[in-house]
């Protein structure tokens, strides 16, 4: 791929002339800020970039599919990722994200808030999303959202994919008036290219930031005082059954398709299930039957392509996993061909999953849910929880008060609605001041 990557205000540009535009940012910022962006726009031309993203055919899903597969995407994680996009952006989703979070679809009329006052949500000014590599609609998605809220956008991609370019260049071209072009920046770079990244975080007035704890810590160094830093860093999810539920077949299953939607990539999908047992024999029966599930939840679907880090820490966890089975921890039981595995472990403690498809099936009795789960509350994310009726209440508010988020049926974990809060947070409130002036 050239080294013409960078995609300014709808001007394709090589690194070169990148780096001359970044050295004087706040002059492209300045007069970026004083470009109105009406949210219908924005509005209308999500609602026709989806309408072609949903089609058959269109040259914007032709355009976009094509940047995936050559990003290595399969034709049905392709079509996915595209019917994902398609749903987030339709009008109905977008006015319902708007409500949800800032209570209206005009954010920027004002409105009577007391004598002779009004009130009304405005930018913050200008957001810069350093975004990750791995979940192909985040990055679509978080530019939506600043758009919506009326920002200059500057968004870091990096790896040789441009689809958060080309999607950027997709949507300003249904915009007549120009204005999503022009708030948009989309620029590839490494992040150990760290005077680019120290610009672009510098000049924001809100910078968005989706990785590991690494990642939000090298970019939080980067931010201006009194600039916000929104984090949606590394979050942990599991499912909880009690014994009423881990007998069902049924919930097995519906966890066994949980663990395989999107491979564990989704910061909802379950790590890890835990047991309301201190029974060992339980909980290793549980495990076998779990094995079964994803066995059949796994077949037909297409085998998961980890890189060569990610496969390292798959087989590093394995590997220890079955020396600690002659220690008396657990067990471990995978597909031979290794589309998915099941570690067993006797003890208790919170465990972080390689992803792909292995999971973890340890013990939690609920007496000991506080204690275990608490140290971690600021990564605990979504539980999916199966109980008998008169227990799903009182186990929810347990979870809710050791740092859950989410707390929903084994079936729903990766399931979402528009406006719903991410990481507990409302993100175009993010983006976006509550401003006082005289009412006219």
């Amino acid at each position: 791929m050239t080294d013409v990557k960078h995609l300014w205000q709808g001007e394709w540009i090589d690194g070169a002339e990148a780096g001359r535009r970044l050295a004087d940012l706040d002059t492209f910022a300045a007069a970026a800020r004083q470009l109105p962006l009406r949210t219908e726009a924005v509005i209308e031309a999500c609602t026709a970039l989806a309408a072609g993203l949903a089609g058959a055919a269109s040259a914007d899903r032709d355009l976009l599919a094509a940047e995936l597969g050559r990003s290595g995407a399969s034709e049905q994680e392709t079509a996915a990722v595209l019917g994902d996009l398609a749903g987030l952006l339709r009008r109905d989703a977008l006015e319902r994200v708007l409500t949800a979070q800032l209570g209206t679809t005009s954010p920027a009329t004002p409105v009577p808030a007391g004598s002779g006052a009004a009130e009304y949500w405005a930018p913050v000014g200008m957001v810069a999303h350093v975004l990750p590599g791995n979940v192909a609609t985040a990055g679509p998605w978080s530019l939506v959202e600043g758009l919506l809220t009326g920002n200059l956008n500057v968004a870091k991609t990096t790896g040789g994919s441009r689809f958060v370019q080309l999607f950027a260049e997709a949507l300003a071209g249904h915009d007549p008036s120009g204005a999503v072009a022009a708030l948009t920046i989309v620029l590839s770079f490494p992040s150990r290219n760290r005077d680019w990244l120290r610009t672009v975080c510098q000049a924001a007035d809100s910078v968005v930031v989706w990785g590991t704890e690494e990642a939000v810590a090298g970019v939080a160094e980067h931010v201006g005082p009194g600039r916000r830093l929104v984090a949606w860093g590394p979050k942990i999810s599991f499912a909880y059954l009690t014994e009423a539920a881990w007998s069902d077949p049924g919930i097995l299953a519906d966890l066994a398709r949980s663990v395989c939607r999107h491979d564990q990539q989704a910061c909802t999908s379950p790590q890890a299930l835990y047991l309301d047992t201190e029974d060992d024999d339980q909980l290793f029966a549980v495990a076998e039957r779990l094995a079964e599930a994803l066995a059949e939840a796994a077949a037909g679907l297409p085998q998961p392509t980890p890189t060569l880090q990610e496969r390292a820490e798959i087989t590093t966890t394995v590997t220890v996993a079955r020396l600690e089975q002659h220690l008396g921890h657990g067990r471990v039981l995978a597909d031979p061909e290794g589309r998915w595995r099941v570690l067993a472990d006797r003890r208790s403690e919170l465990a972080v999953s390689p992803l792909f498809r292995t999971v973890w099936v340890r013990p939690l009795p609920r007496k000991r849910i506080p204690a275990v789960l608490r140290p971690l509350r600021s990564y605990l994310q979504t539980v999916g929880l199966a109980a008998a009726p008169g227990e799903t209440g009182v186990l929810a508010d347990e979870f809710v008060r050791a740092g859950a988020l989410r707390v929903t049926a084994v079936g729903a974990m990766n399931d979402s609605y528009p406006g719903e809060p991410h990481d507990g947070l409302l993100a175009l409130q993010q983006h976006s001041r509550r401003v006082l002036v005289p009412r006219v």
